[in-house]
Protein backbone atom coordinates (compact mmCIF):
# COMPACT_ATOMS: atom_id res chain seq x y z
CA UNK A 1 0.00 0.00 0.00
CA UNK A 2 0.98 3.68 -0.33
CA UNK A 3 3.28 4.90 2.48
CA UNK A 4 1.78 7.33 4.98
CA UNK A 5 3.22 10.87 4.94
CA UNK A 6 0.92 12.82 7.28
CA UNK A 7 -0.92 11.71 10.44
CA UNK A 8 -3.56 13.35 12.61
CA UNK A 9 -3.80 11.86 16.10
CA UNK A 10 -7.34 12.23 17.46
CA UNK A 11 -7.01 11.82 21.22
CA UNK A 12 -9.75 11.14 23.76
CA UNK A 13 -8.22 12.83 26.79
CA UNK A 14 -10.72 11.16 29.14
CA UNK A 15 -8.72 7.94 28.65
CA UNK A 16 -5.68 7.87 30.99
CA UNK A 17 -3.22 6.37 28.47
CA UNK A 18 -4.37 8.33 25.43
CA UNK A 19 -1.93 11.26 25.56
CA UNK A 20 1.15 9.13 26.28
CA UNK A 21 0.20 6.67 23.53
CA UNK A 22 -0.22 9.50 21.02
CA UNK A 23 3.16 10.97 21.96
CA UNK A 24 4.91 7.59 21.61
CA UNK A 25 3.38 7.05 18.17
CA UNK A 26 4.14 10.62 17.08
CA UNK A 27 7.81 10.11 18.04
CA UNK A 28 7.97 7.07 15.76
CA UNK A 29 6.34 9.00 12.90
CA UNK A 30 8.57 12.07 13.35
CA UNK A 31 11.69 9.88 13.36
CA UNK A 32 10.65 8.83 9.84
CA UNK A 33 10.12 12.44 8.78
CA UNK A 34 6.32 12.27 8.78
CA UNK A 35 4.06 15.24 9.46
CA UNK A 36 2.03 14.94 12.66
CA UNK A 37 -0.68 16.88 14.48
CA UNK A 38 -2.73 16.35 17.64
CA UNK A 39 -6.51 16.88 17.77
CA UNK A 40 -8.29 16.69 21.12
CA UNK A 41 -11.74 17.99 20.15
CA UNK A 42 -14.18 15.53 18.59
CA UNK A 43 -16.39 14.85 16.71
CA UNK A 44 -14.38 16.47 13.93
CA UNK A 45 -15.50 19.15 11.51
CA UNK A 46 -15.96 17.75 8.00
CA UNK A 47 -12.87 19.50 6.54
CA UNK A 48 -10.61 18.76 9.52
CA UNK A 49 -8.64 15.98 7.78
CA UNK A 50 -7.91 17.75 4.50
CA UNK A 51 -4.51 16.64 3.10
CA UNK A 52 -4.08 14.08 5.92
CA UNK A 53 -3.17 10.51 4.90
CA UNK A 54 -3.99 8.80 8.20
CA UNK A 55 -6.25 9.59 11.12
CA UNK A 56 -5.08 7.64 14.17
CA UNK A 57 -7.91 7.58 16.71
CA UNK A 58 -6.84 6.90 20.29
CA UNK A 59 -9.73 6.13 22.60
CA UNK A 60 -12.27 3.56 21.45
CA UNK A 61 -15.14 2.90 19.09
CA UNK A 62 -17.11 5.92 20.28
CA UNK A 63 -14.21 8.25 19.58
CA UNK A 64 -13.71 6.64 16.18
CA UNK A 65 -17.33 7.25 15.18
CA UNK A 66 -16.65 10.96 15.72
CA UNK A 67 -14.23 11.07 12.75
CA UNK A 68 -16.62 9.46 10.23
CA UNK A 69 -17.78 12.61 8.41
CA UNK A 70 -14.27 14.08 8.21
CA UNK A 71 -12.77 10.81 6.96
CA UNK A 72 -15.46 10.44 4.29
CA UNK A 73 -15.08 14.08 3.22
CA UNK A 74 -11.31 13.77 2.70
CA UNK A 75 -11.10 9.97 2.13
CA UNK A 76 -8.56 9.81 4.93
CA UNK A 77 -7.72 6.33 6.17
CA UNK A 78 -8.58 5.65 9.82
CA UNK A 79 -6.80 3.46 12.35
CA UNK A 80 -8.23 2.92 15.83
CA UNK A 81 -6.42 2.30 19.12
CA UNK A 82 -8.71 0.76 21.72
CA UNK A 83 -8.56 2.16 25.25
CA UNK A 84 -12.25 1.42 25.82
CA UNK A 85 -14.24 -1.75 26.44
CA UNK A 86 -15.18 -3.54 23.21
CA UNK A 87 -13.10 -2.35 20.28
CA UNK A 88 -14.86 -3.70 17.18
CA UNK A 89 -13.59 -0.74 15.11
CA UNK A 90 -10.58 0.33 17.17
CA UNK A 91 -8.81 -3.02 17.05
CA UNK A 92 -5.22 -2.17 17.99
CA UNK A 93 -3.98 -2.03 21.56
CA UNK A 94 -1.27 0.57 22.36
CA UNK A 95 1.64 -1.85 22.77
CA UNK A 96 0.86 -3.67 19.54
CA UNK A 97 0.55 -0.48 17.50
CA UNK A 98 3.74 1.03 18.91
CA UNK A 99 5.50 -2.14 17.78
CA UNK A 100 3.93 -2.15 14.28
CA UNK A 101 3.57 1.58 13.60
CA UNK A 102 6.81 2.11 11.67
CA UNK A 103 6.00 -0.66 9.19
CA UNK A 104 2.41 0.60 8.82
CA UNK A 105 3.70 4.06 7.92
CA UNK A 106 5.95 2.42 5.32
CA UNK A 107 2.89 0.91 3.64
CA UNK A 108 2.46 -2.45 5.38
CA UNK A 109 -1.27 -2.24 6.03
CA UNK A 110 -4.63 -3.34 4.60
CA UNK A 111 -7.73 -1.18 4.22
CA UNK A 112 -11.31 -2.39 4.62
CA UNK A 113 -13.80 -0.25 2.73
CA UNK A 114 -16.72 -0.33 5.18
CA UNK A 115 -20.18 0.43 3.80
CA UNK A 116 -22.22 3.24 5.36
CA UNK A 117 -25.86 4.30 5.25
CA UNK A 118 -27.14 7.47 3.61
CA UNK A 119 -30.19 8.62 5.58
CA UNK A 120 -32.52 11.39 4.43
CA UNK A 121 -35.66 12.79 6.05
CA UNK A 122 -38.73 14.09 4.21
CA UNK A 123 -37.57 17.58 5.28
CA UNK A 124 -34.37 17.19 3.20
CA UNK A 125 -31.87 16.68 6.03
CA UNK A 126 -29.19 14.03 5.46
CA UNK A 127 -26.76 12.08 7.63
CA UNK A 128 -24.32 9.17 7.31
CA UNK A 129 -24.32 6.12 9.58
CA UNK A 130 -21.41 3.70 10.00
CA UNK A 131 -23.28 1.55 12.55
CA UNK A 132 -27.00 2.13 12.49
CA UNK A 133 -30.09 4.31 12.34
CA UNK A 134 -32.63 3.71 15.13
CA UNK A 135 -36.22 4.97 15.25
CA UNK A 136 -38.11 4.97 18.57
CA UNK A 137 -41.13 6.65 20.13
CA UNK A 138 -40.25 10.28 20.91
CA UNK A 139 -40.93 10.27 24.65
CA UNK A 140 -39.73 6.68 25.09
CA UNK A 141 -43.17 5.78 26.44
CA UNK A 142 -43.52 2.43 24.71
CA UNK A 143 -44.72 1.03 21.40
CA UNK A 144 -44.54 2.84 18.11
CA UNK A 145 -46.22 2.02 14.77
CA UNK A 146 -43.91 2.24 11.73
CA UNK A 147 -44.61 1.43 8.08
CA UNK A 148 -41.70 0.11 6.01
CA UNK A 149 -41.58 0.09 2.20
CA UNK A 150 -38.99 -1.15 -0.29
CA UNK A 151 -39.26 -0.40 -4.02
CA UNK A 152 -42.29 1.69 -2.98
CA UNK A 153 -44.03 -1.53 -1.96
CA UNK A 154 -45.10 -2.37 1.57
CA UNK A 155 -42.80 -4.68 3.51
CA UNK A 156 -44.81 -4.61 6.73
CA UNK A 157 -46.24 -2.35 9.40
CA UNK A 158 -44.44 -2.79 12.70
CA UNK A 159 -45.87 -2.31 16.19
CA UNK A 160 -42.79 -2.39 18.39
CA UNK A 161 -40.48 -0.39 20.64
CA UNK A 162 -38.57 0.72 17.55
CA UNK A 163 -36.65 -0.34 14.44
CA UNK A 164 -32.91 -0.69 13.92
CA UNK A 165 -31.36 -0.36 10.45
CA UNK A 166 -27.78 -1.61 10.66
CA UNK A 167 -24.78 -1.90 8.38
CA UNK A 168 -22.63 -5.04 8.57
CA UNK A 169 -20.27 -2.99 10.75
CA UNK A 170 -23.15 -2.13 13.08
CA UNK A 171 -24.59 -5.64 13.08
CA UNK A 172 -22.59 -6.45 16.25
CA UNK A 173 -23.93 -3.37 18.09
CA UNK A 174 -27.57 -2.56 18.99
CA UNK A 175 -28.77 -4.87 16.20
CA UNK A 176 -27.16 -7.89 17.87
CA UNK A 177 -28.49 -6.93 21.31
CA UNK A 178 -32.00 -6.84 19.83
CA UNK A 179 -31.63 -10.35 18.38
CA UNK A 180 -30.48 -9.38 14.89
CA UNK A 181 -27.92 -11.27 12.78
CA UNK A 182 -24.15 -10.86 12.66
CA UNK A 183 -23.14 -9.87 9.12
CA UNK A 184 -19.61 -10.14 7.75
CA UNK A 185 -18.27 -6.62 7.05
CA UNK A 186 -17.53 -7.49 3.40
CA UNK A 187 -21.21 -8.15 2.66
CA UNK A 188 -23.26 -5.32 1.16
CA UNK A 189 -26.55 -5.53 3.04
CA UNK A 190 -28.81 -3.63 5.42
CA UNK A 191 -30.30 -5.43 8.41
CA UNK A 192 -33.65 -4.26 9.79
CA UNK A 193 -34.39 -5.54 13.30
CA UNK A 194 -37.53 -4.73 15.33
CA UNK A 195 -37.00 -3.87 18.99
CA UNK A 196 -39.37 -5.94 21.17
CA UNK A 197 -42.04 -6.44 18.46
CA UNK A 198 -45.63 -6.91 19.62
CA UNK A 199 -46.12 -10.01 17.45
CA UNK A 200 -43.97 -13.14 17.36
CA UNK A 201 -43.94 -13.10 13.55
CA UNK A 202 -41.80 -9.97 13.33
CA UNK A 203 -38.16 -10.89 12.78
CA UNK A 204 -35.07 -9.33 11.23
CA UNK A 205 -35.05 -8.67 7.49
CA UNK A 206 -31.93 -8.45 5.33
CA UNK A 207 -32.32 -5.96 2.46
CA UNK A 208 -30.11 -5.63 -0.58
CA UNK A 209 -28.41 -2.28 -1.03
CA UNK A 210 -29.74 -1.32 -4.46
CA UNK A 211 -33.20 -0.10 -3.42
CA UNK A 212 -33.95 2.65 -0.88
CA UNK A 213 -35.96 1.69 2.18
CA UNK A 214 -38.62 4.13 3.35
CA UNK A 215 -39.92 4.27 6.91
CA UNK A 216 -43.03 6.40 7.48
CA UNK A 217 -44.85 7.43 10.65
CA UNK A 218 -47.67 9.74 9.55
CA UNK A 219 -50.11 8.97 12.36
CA UNK A 220 -47.87 9.63 15.36
CA UNK A 221 -48.88 12.43 17.76
CA UNK A 222 -45.29 13.77 17.55
CA UNK A 223 -42.06 13.06 15.68
CA UNK A 224 -40.20 9.93 16.80
CA UNK A 225 -36.72 9.82 18.31
CA UNK A 226 -34.19 9.18 15.52
CA UNK A 227 -30.60 8.37 16.41
CA UNK A 228 -27.72 7.79 14.02
CA UNK A 229 -24.67 6.07 15.47
CA UNK A 230 -26.06 6.92 18.90
CA UNK A 231 -26.62 10.66 18.27
CA UNK A 232 -29.98 12.40 17.82
CA UNK A 233 -30.86 13.59 14.30
CA UNK A 234 -33.81 14.94 12.32
CA UNK A 235 -35.43 16.75 15.26
CA UNK A 236 -38.23 18.57 13.42
CA UNK A 237 -41.97 18.69 14.09
CA UNK A 238 -42.90 18.00 10.46
CA UNK A 239 -40.78 14.84 10.22
CA UNK A 240 -42.93 12.09 8.66
CA UNK A 241 -40.58 9.68 6.87
CA UNK A 242 -36.94 8.66 6.44
CA UNK A 243 -35.27 7.09 3.41
CA UNK A 244 -32.34 4.74 4.00
CA UNK A 245 -29.94 3.36 1.41
CA UNK A 246 -26.31 2.43 0.93
CA UNK A 247 -24.12 5.53 0.49
CA UNK A 248 -21.84 5.85 -2.52
CA UNK A 249 -18.93 6.62 -0.20
CA UNK A 250 -17.02 4.05 1.85
CA UNK A 251 -15.27 4.37 5.21
CA UNK A 252 -11.57 3.42 4.78
CA UNK A 253 -10.64 1.55 7.97
CA UNK A 254 -7.16 0.08 8.42
CA UNK A 255 -7.51 -3.53 9.49
CA UNK A 256 -5.46 -5.12 12.24
CA UNK A 257 -3.96 -8.04 10.30
CA UNK A 258 -3.44 -10.11 13.45
CA UNK A 259 -7.23 -10.31 13.98
CA UNK A 260 -10.16 -11.40 11.83
CA UNK A 261 -13.69 -10.03 12.20
CA UNK A 262 -14.93 -13.23 13.78
CA UNK A 263 -11.93 -13.62 16.09
CA UNK A 264 -12.87 -10.18 17.45
CA UNK A 265 -16.50 -11.29 17.86
CA UNK A 266 -15.40 -14.44 19.69
CA UNK A 267 -13.07 -12.51 21.95
CA UNK A 268 -15.23 -9.48 22.73
CA UNK A 269 -18.57 -11.29 23.08
CA UNK A 270 -17.29 -14.61 24.53
CA UNK A 271 -18.89 -16.34 21.56
CA UNK A 272 -18.44 -20.06 20.96
CA UNK A 273 -16.15 -22.49 22.74
CA UNK A 274 -13.76 -20.43 24.96
CA UNK A 275 -11.00 -23.03 24.42
CA UNK A 276 -10.99 -22.34 20.67
CA UNK A 277 -9.36 -18.99 19.85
Amino acid sequence: MTPIQSIAFVINLSKPEAQSTAEALANIAQAQGKQTQFITQHPLESDCLKDVDLCCVIGGDGTLLGVLDASIHSQTKVLGVNLGKLGFLATYNPDQLIKDFASILDGDYSVEERSILHCQSNTGETALALNDLVIKEGENRGLIRLKVKSEQRLVSEYHCDGLIFATPTGSTAYNLSAGGPIISPNVEAIAMTPICPHTLGNRSVIFDTKTPIEVSFHDLPEAPLVSIDGKKHFEKDNLSSISIQLAKERFPLIRNKSNTHFSIVRDKLNWGDPTVR
